[in-house]
C-alpha cells in the first residue's frame, strides 16, 4: 500500500451504516459498556451517525461527563459495595442492555472489551457486539494462544523468545527453569491483559516469585484471568503497533503504524504517528505482517497488532493483537482522516470495506501526537492520585481542528480511586513532527488542570528532551532519563524566580479579601479604617505575609518567603502593588540555631524575623512592582457547598506581563486570622511554567502558630506510623504483628485506582497493625505502627 504524504488534510470522515436490504444488522441504539473519556468518544460518533447512545455509570462515577453527554444513562449501582465490579459483570450488563432496548453493545477498551465470553453472551442475546468474533478474541486477543496459533499456522511471523505454558503449568520451579532458559531480564505478562496491568520486569531469579504473584493479582482483578506468560525483555526496543480494520468478507486493511515507546509502568503515556524511526521498507514490511495476521484469522472490526522493534538489529517481533479499539486510536484518525469508531459500527452492522471509496487509498498525512494526562505523582513513582478537579480549562488552540481533548472531566468532577487515573487524552496534528511537538507542548502548558497532582509537567519534560527529538528513543526512555524528566523544563527560561512568584498568590488572597467586603463583616473594629497601624513608625507594622511552596520532591512545604507590602492598591487597582520578597531569615548564633520544640522554636524564629524587619530590607530581598490588569472570578464555582475561589489574574511584574489562574482551595482565605496555624492553600497555574504550583499563604500569626503545632515530639511520633496515602483496600499484609522490620522492607500491599501499591517501612521497628486483607481504609488512616 503506497503512502500518501502530499494529499491535503481533510476533516474526519464519518461512515454511514449500510442499508438493511443487504442483509445487515440495523443498529439504532448502542449501549456503551464502558465509562469516562472513551464513552464520550463513542457517544460523539453515535450522535454524528444518528444513533441513540446509552451510557452506564456507577455511584462513584456519577459526575463523569459521559453520563450527561449520552442520550440516555443507566445507573449500575456502586463499585465499592458490589461483589463484582459492575463493568465486569457479564449477566448484569446483558440484563441492563436488554432493559435499555439496545441493538448493540460497544465495549470500548479495557474491562470486557477483549473477553470472548462477553462477546458470545451479547450475540447470543440477539444484540450486535461491536468488535471481533469470539474466535478471533480467544485466538489472537490472548497472548499465549496468539503465539501458539501463529507458530503453528504462520511460522514466518517473527515471535519474541519466551514461554507460553498454560495456567496449570505455572509451577514456580518450572517457571524458574523456563526463565533461566530464556535468559534474564524477562518480562511477565498477563495473558489476557493490556494497558500495563499485570506486567513486571524481572532481572534475577530471586524476584521471580514475588513479581509473579503481583502480576497475577493485578491480572485477575483487571481482566478476570490470572494466567501469565514469560518473554525475553528487549532492553533497546521500540513499541510499534499497526492499526488494522477487517470486515466479514475477510478483507483486512492497514491504517498504518504508531510509535508507543514512551511508557511508565509498561503503560504508554505518549504516542505518535507515524513512527519516525522506520524506513519506508521496514514500515511496509511491518504493516504487511499485521495484515497477514488479520487475514489468517479473518479478523473483523478494529484491532491493533503490536510489535517490539529491536533498534540495535532492526528486527521486529510479534507481541500481541489487541482485539479492540486502542486508547491511542485518535492519532491514527488524525493522520488518515478516518473515524475508527464509525468504521467499527459500519463493519459490525455487516458493512463491506471494499464498498467504501474513501478506503481505496489510505493516506498517512502529517504527524500526530497523543499525551495521556493522568492523575498521578511522577515524584512518587507515578503513584495514582485522586480528588476534586477544582478547575479544568483546555487550552484554546489557534486551529481548533488540529487539537483534540478527549475527556470526561470538567470543573467539579472528582477523580475516583475506583477507576483508572487517566484524566484526558490530548491530541495534536501538524504537517511535520517538529511542529507537532511544539504544538502539543504549548497545548499542555496552557491547559489548566487544577486539583489532584498530574503528570502534566512530566509530559512536557519528555517532549522537550533532546532524546525524544532524536527519534531513536526506546521503551527505556523514561527510566533512563528519569531524574531530568522530574524537573520543570520551563524554569530556566521563566522570567521570575520561585521566590518572586510567591508574591502572586499572596496578592491574590489580598485582592479576594478586599473584594469580599471583609472589612464590613468585622464587628468589633468595624469603624477603624483598613490598613490602620497603632505604631506607624515600627517597620514590623508594614503589612506582610509568609508564603511557603509545596515541594513534591521533599513531600512538604519549603522555602518560607516573607512578602512585605510597601504599597497596596484598592479595588479596582490603580497604582498597583510594591512588594519586597525575601527568604525567611535564619538564626545566626549557635544558641539561636539550637533545635527547639514548640513555642520556643516559634519564638526564636519570630524574634529573628522581627529584628531583621526593623533593620530594613531583609537579606536577599527583591523588590517587585505588581500591576494587576484584570482579576476575573469564575462565579460557576463560588456557590457550591464547599466553595472554592477561582480567579484569572492578568498582571505585570516589573513590566513583564503574565497570566495566572489561581484557585483558593476553600473559604479560609476570608478568615485568615481566625484559623490559627492553618494556611490558606492556593494552587496557581502559570502557562509559562506548564503546570500548577501549590502555595500555602499565612498571616504572621497563623504562621507562627503552625510552628508551635509542629513540635519535635510530634514529628518523632509521626515517624513511627504509616498512614494510607489515599483511600485504598488492603490486598496483603506482608508482616505479622511483632515481626522485626528494616527500613525499606515491604510491609503491606494495597490497591487504589486499579493499581497495586507497595507500602514500605520508613524506619526500623516492630510491626503492629489491626488491619487484615480485604479491609478498606480512608486517606490518612493508620495502616500500621513501627515501634
Amino acid at each position: 500500500m503506497a503512502m500518501d504524504r502530499s494529499s491535503p488534510r481533510r476533516p474526519l470522515w464519518t461512515a454511514q451504516l449500510p442499508v438493511s436490504n443487504e442483509g445487515n444488522h440495523r443498529i439504532s441504539r448502542v449501549l456503551i459498556a464502558n465509562r469516562g473519556e472513551i464513552a464520550c468518544r463513542i457517544i460523539k460518533t453515535c450522535r454524528l451517525m444518528g444513533i441513540t447512545s446509552i451510557a452506564i455509570y456507577t455511584k462513584e462515577d456519577a459526575t463523569s461527563r459521559h453520563v450527561s453527554d449520552a442520550d440516555e444513562a443507566m445507573n449500575l449501582g456502586s463499585v465499592e459495595h458490589a461483589q463484582v465490579n459492575p463493568f465486569l459483570d457479564i449477566p448484569y450488563l446483558i440484563q441492563t442492555a436488554k432493559q435499555a432496548r439496545a441493538d448493540a453493545i460497544h465495549p470500548g477498551y479495557g474491562y470486557l472489551s477483549e473477553n470472548s465470553q462477553f462477546a458470545d453472551a451479547v450475540r447470543e442475546s440477539g444484540m450486535v457486539f461491536i468488535g471481533p468474533s469470539s474466535t478471533a478474541m480467544s485466538t489472537l486477543g490472548d497472548k499465549r494462544q496468539a503465539k501458539e496459533y501463529l507458530s503453528k499456522n504462520e511460522p514466518i511471523i517473527p515471535l519474541i523468545p519466551g514461554w507460553n505454558g498454560s495456567g496449570e503449568e505455572m509451577d514456580l520451579k518450572q517457571l524458574e527453569r523456563e526463565a533461566e532458559a530464556i535468559g534474564y531480564p524477562i518480562m511477565i505478562k498477563a495473558s489476557a491483559g493490556g494497558g500495563g496491568k499485570g506486567m513486571r520486569i524481572v532481572r534475577s531469579s530471586s524476584l521471580l516469585k514475588s513479581e509473579l504473584e503481583r502480576a497475577q493479582s493485578e491480572a485477575k482483578r483487571s481482566f478476570g484471568s490470572s494466567e501469565c506468560i514469560l518473554e525475553k525483555y528487549i532492553e533497546a526496543g521500540k513499541h510499534v503497533e499497526v492499526q488494522i480494520m477487517g470486515d466479514k468478507t475477510g478483507k483486512v486493511l492497514s491504517l498504518w503504524e504508531r510509535d508507543c515507546s514512551i511508557q511508565r509502568r509498561h503503560q504508554k503515556v505518549i504516542e505518535e504517528s507515524p513512527c519516525a524511526w522506520l524506513s519506508p521498507e521496514l514500515r511496509e514490511k511491518m504493516c504487511n505482517t499485521a495484515v497477514k495476521i488479520g487475514q489468517l484469522i479473518k479478523y473483523e472490526g478494529a484491532g491493533t497488532v503490536e510489535f517490539i522493534l529491536d533498534i540495535a538489529t532492526g528486527n521486529f517481533y510479534f507481541l500481541e493483537v489487541n482485539a479492540r479499539l486502542q486508547v491511542e486510536h485518535p492519532i491514527t484518525e488524525e493522520c488518515t482522516g478516518l473515524d475508527l469508531v464509525s468504521l467499527q459500527i459500519y463493519v459490525a452492522s455487516g458493512g463491506v470495506l471494499g464498498n467504501l471509496p474513501q478506503l481505496k487509498t489510505i493516506p498517512q498525512t502529517g504527524h500526530a501526537i497523543e499525551c495521556r494526562l493522568c492523575a498521578e505523582d511522577p515524584i512518587r513513582d507515578f503513584a495514582p492520585q485522586h480528588g476534586l478537579v477544582r478547575f479544568w480549562e483546555p487550552a484554546n488552540p489557534d486551529i481548533p481542528r488540529d487539537v483534540r481533548f478527549e475527556t470526561a472531566i470538567e470543573t467539579g468532577t472528582r477523580v475516583s480511586i475506583f477507576f483508572d487515573s487517566m484524566i484526558a487524552k490530548i491530541v495534536v496534528w501538524a504537517p511535520t513532527r517538529d511542529l507537532a511537538i511544539n504544538k502539543i507542548v504549548r497545548t499542555l502548558s496552557e491547559t489548566a488542570c487544577i486539583g489532584p497532582s498530574t503528570n502534566q509537567c512530566f509530559l512536557q519534560a519528555c517532549l522537550m528532551h533532546e532524546k525524544f527529538h532524536s527519534v531513536d528513543y526506546t521503551t527505556a526512555f523514561i527510566p533512563s532519563n528519569l531524574e531530568r524528566l522530574l524537573e520543570n523544563p520551563h524554569l530556566k527560561n521563566f522570567g521570575l524566580s520561585l521566590q518572586e512568584l510567591s508574591a502572586i498568590p499572596s496578592m491574590f488572597i489580598r485582592e479576594l479579601r478586599s473584594q469580599s467586603g471583609l472589612k464590613q463583616s468585622r464587628k468589633v473594629f468595624g469603624s477603624i479604617r483598613s490598613g490602620f497601624r497603632n505604631q506607624t513608625m515600627d517597620r514590623v507594622n508594614v503589612p506582610w505575609d509568609i508564603v511557603t511552596r509545596h515541594d513534591a520532591k521533599a513531600g512538604s512545604t519549603v522555602d518560607p518567603i516573607v512578602c512585605r507590602w510597601l504599597q497596596e492598591s484598592q479595588s479596582p487597582p490603580s497604582d498597583g502593588f510594591r512588594v519586597q520578597v525575601a527568604p525567611m531569615p535564619r538564626p545566626k548564633t549557635r544558641a539561636e540555631a539550637a533545635e527547639a520544640n514548640g513555642p520556643e522554636e516559634a519564638t526564636i524564629t519570630y524574634n529573628t524575623l522581627s529584628t531583621a524587619l526593623r533593620r530594613g530590607p531583609l537579606p536577599d530581598s527583591k523588590q517587585l512592582d505588581l500591576q494587576p490588569h484584570e482579576l476575573r472570578l469564575f462565579s460557576a464555582v463560588l456557590n457550591t457547598p464547599n466553595s472554592w475561589k477561582v480567579g484569572r489574574l492578568g498582571l505585570s511584574v516589573s513590566g513583564q506581563k503574565y497570566t495566572v489562574t489561581l484557585v483558593s482551595v476553600d473559604d479560609r482565605v476570608l478568615h485568615l486570622e481566625s484559623d490559627m496555624g492553618t494556611p490558606s492553600k492556593v494552587l496557581a497555574h502559570v502557562p509559562a511554567l506548564g503546570a500548577p504550583f501549590e502555595f500555602h499563604c499565612y498571616s504572621p500569626l497563623s504562621y507562627f502558630e503552625s510552628l508551635r503545632a509542629s513540635a519535635g515530639g510530634e514529628r518523632e511520633a509521626s515517624s513511627k506510623t504509616i498512614l494510607a496515602p489515599m483511600p485504598c483496600k488492603v490486598l496483603r499484609v506482608e508482616k505479622k504483628n511483632g515481626d522485626e522490620v528494616k527500613m525499606g522492607e515491604v510491609v503491606m500491599v494495597v490497591e487504589s485506582m486499579k493499581m497495586e501499591i507497595t507500602i514500605t517501612a520508613g524506619r526500623d521497628g516492630i510491626f503492629q497493625t489491626t488491619l487484615k486483607e480485604g479491609d478498606s481504609v480512608d486517606e490518612g488512616s493508620l495502616l500500621c505502627n513501627l515501634e
